[in-house]
């Protein structure tokens, strides 16, 4: 199967999105014969993109990324049905494994990282510092929990992009977190910085003189 125009495909549509406004205009139009298809036994194999309706409340989505013979595998794009981004997520072996996205009206709002369980064993083992004594301990976590909080989190205010928070975790549990409140200072830096966007200057628009040509 080649994936080629498939995944180039994926790769101009991701690559318009912004740092800080990721927007994503219509979910990917790609070659019906190059998507959605299924190795020899049944199970959902190269590009995939899935697509739901609302339903009892819940606004409707398109997905899309690659499965590795029916695991997904490699980071997801999620869009709204407005078309605008909300997440990008990595996947191991069909779960969370490795850095995350997550948007609000296609602003990043939240930068964090799973650790992913390995499915094919009931336990796995890891090796965290404990943060007071900085001991090496060994933790034993059932697999079904499938993935992890295991890293930094940094969260981030949607209308302007400031880091309000973080948090760092070892497998799953909170070892450190930091707010950074929204200061006067900021509120004028903010303010100052909105006046000069170019909608927001009150200069009056004056086209430019024309000077009057006779052609007698």
């Amino acid at each position: 199967m080649t994936l080629l125009k498939p995944i180039l495909s994926i790769l101009l549509l991701v690559t318009t999105l912004s740092v800080d406004a990721q927007i994503v205009k219509q979910a990917p139009s790609l070659p019906a014969g190059d998507v959605n298809k299924k190795d020899n036994k049944g199970k959902p194999d190269g590009m995939w993109v899935h697509s739901a309706p609302p339903r009892m409340g819940e606004p409707g989505f398109t997905e899309f990324g690659l499965y590795d013979h029916g695991h997904k595998a490699g980071v997801w794009y999620k869009m709204d049905g407005a078309g605008q981004l909300t997440s990008s997520e990595t996947f191991r072996n069909n779960v969370l494994d490795g850095e995350v996205k997550y948007y609000e009206n296609g602003r990043l709002t939240c930068i964090g990282y799973y650790r992913g369980l390995n499915p094919q064993y009931p336990f796995d083992t890891f090796y965290v510092t404990d943060p007071e004594t900085h001991k090496e301990i060994r933790r034993i976590i059932p697999t079904e929990r499938s993935s992890l909080k295991h890293g930094t989190w940094r969260f981030y205010d949607a209308d302007n992009g400031r880091l309000m928070r973080e948090e760092d975790y070892q497998v799953d549990e909170m070892v450190f977190h930091k707010d950074y409140p929204y200061t006067r200072e900021d509120s004028l830096k903010y303010a100052k910085r909105a006046t000069q966007l170019p909608h927001n200057k009150k200069k009056t628009y004056a086209p430019p003189v024309v000077k009057q040509v006779s052609y007698n």
